[in-house]
């Protein structure tokens, strides 16, 4: 047996045992009274926003209402969606509305991933992401949202949270950094 050999076979006889694993089906766990307000104040923070769709109200008219002022605007929850023949051709969209499945309380992100999702990359050009999630459809945590998703024969799904932004070692704050400068979530 070589040194090398003799001292990894010490290493293995002499390793200290690791703490015990948490309990991950260990009831309760993280809980939100108000499970939208939850999402919202994390989704702020993170420079987003969300509200709920109230009577009367249409996603267009949020949008509008929320950017007055914008360019080209592609709307993929519509009756009819803009088709597009490659992702390069939603290079000049100001504002996008996607469709998002789920929310997740905890984390204020929404899990996308939906049939005919050939264009996904409208997600990370947009400079405004609206993303529209069912009312009902929020959970408290991650472990609840795993729970609920799964990646269809279309292969792509992916949480998306918040506005874009990074900030280097001189403390610069850049938003938009790597997709949308501003997020909206919808719940309708």
């Amino acid at each position: 047996m070589s040194s090398r050999e003799t001292i990894l076979a010490r290493l293995r006889q002499n390793r200290p045992q690791g703490p015990a694993l948490p309990d991950i089906d260990a009831v309760p766990f993280i809980t939100f009274e108000d499970k939208f307000d939850a999402f919202r104040t994390l989704v702020r923070n993170l420079g987003g926003d969300a509200v709920q769709l109230q009577p009367g109200e249409t996603v267009a008219g949020i949008v509008a209402q929320r950017w007055p002022q914008h360019g080209r605007v592609a709307d993929v929850t519509a009756a009819k969606p803009e088709q597009v023949a490659a992702p390069h051709d939603w290079h000049d969209v100001d504002i996008a509305i996607v469709p998002g499945e789920l929310a997740v309380a905890e984390s204020a992100a929404v899990w996308v991933s939906h049939a005919g999702n050939s264009q996904r990359a409208l997600y990370f050009l947009t400079q405004k992401l609206v993303l529209v999630v069912p009312k009902d459809a929020i959970v408290d945590t991650m472990r609840d949202a795993y729970a609920r998703v799964s990646i269809r024969e279309h292969g792509f799904g992916g949480f998306i949270s918040g506005s874009s932004r990074t900030a280097d070692i001189e403390q610069s704050l850049v938003m938009g950094a790597h997709g949308a400068m501003a997020a909206l979530v919808i719940f309708v």
